[in-house]
């Protein structure tokens, strides 16, 4: 009987001075203004799987265009026109039930195959003449990813035509921030490359359109 006291009391001794198991607390979640589409966005949300989200990288490019600006304007409106100087992406498809909505889908080669990738953005309510912007539908995307993107389309008139500047964000994993961060001048080369092929499909756009205006005949 004393041998069973000792050892109970011995169980609960080593019971109190036992390290107590840290309780597990949700990291908070931080809320910051986004300058592009005055909206609050969690900057460490989580994307639906193990890594937490980190931040938004954002590319840039812009060009002067000789093309009045309601003409860019219109060509970057008809959403599904956009593969036509942007051939990274394949196909913008507006949803028939719901034009707000398009999905983008991705084509690329890598690692000795092709790969698709696709997604669904929404429109957010444009300025006219000014700014078109749109922002990825979460849970949306193909293949069990879920990165969230934005971007956005402004728009300058000049005396000759217009400036136009595109802007891509995406949010990227903590783990590969720093990876991505190395592709920012790499990604900012290939939409600037976009950005001349608009200028090109745009100056041909307007020039073709004054032409067929040129040979309607007169009433």
């Amino acid at each position: 009987m004393e041998r069973h006291t000792h050892l109970c009391l011995l169980q609960q001794a080593c019971a109190a001075t036992a390290p107590k198991p840290k309780l597990q607390t949700r990291r908070p979640v931080v809320y910051s203004k986004s300058s592009t589409f005055g909206a609050q966005l969690p900057v460490a949300a989580r994307n639906g799987h193990r890594w937490r989200m980190s931040r938004w990288l954002d590319n840039r490019a812009e060009i002067e265009v000789p093309v009045p600006l309601e003409v860019c304007w219109s060509l970057w409106e008809d959403r599904e026109r956009i593969p036509q100087w942007m051939p990274w992406i394949k196909s913008v498809a507006v949803q028939k039930d719901n034009p707000a909505l398009s999905r983008w889908t991705l084509a690329t080669n890598m690692f000795g195959r092709d790969w698709e990738f696709s997604w669904i953005s929404r429109n957010l309510a444009p300025v006219k003449n000014q700014k078109i912007h749109w922002i990825s539908e979460p849970g949306s995307a193909s293949l069990g990813l879920n990165v969230n993107n934005r971007g956005q389309v402004r728009f300058i008139r000049r005396p000759n035509g217009c400036n136009v500047s595109l802007s891509i964000s995406y949010e990227v994993p903590e783990v590969l921030a720093p990876f991505a961060n190395a592709l920012t001048p790499t990604v900012e080369g290939i939409i600037s490359r976009d950005m001349e092929r608009f200028k090109d499909y745009a100056t041909k756009y307007a020039q073709a359109s004054a032409s067929s205006k040129q040979q309607v005949p007169r009433q």
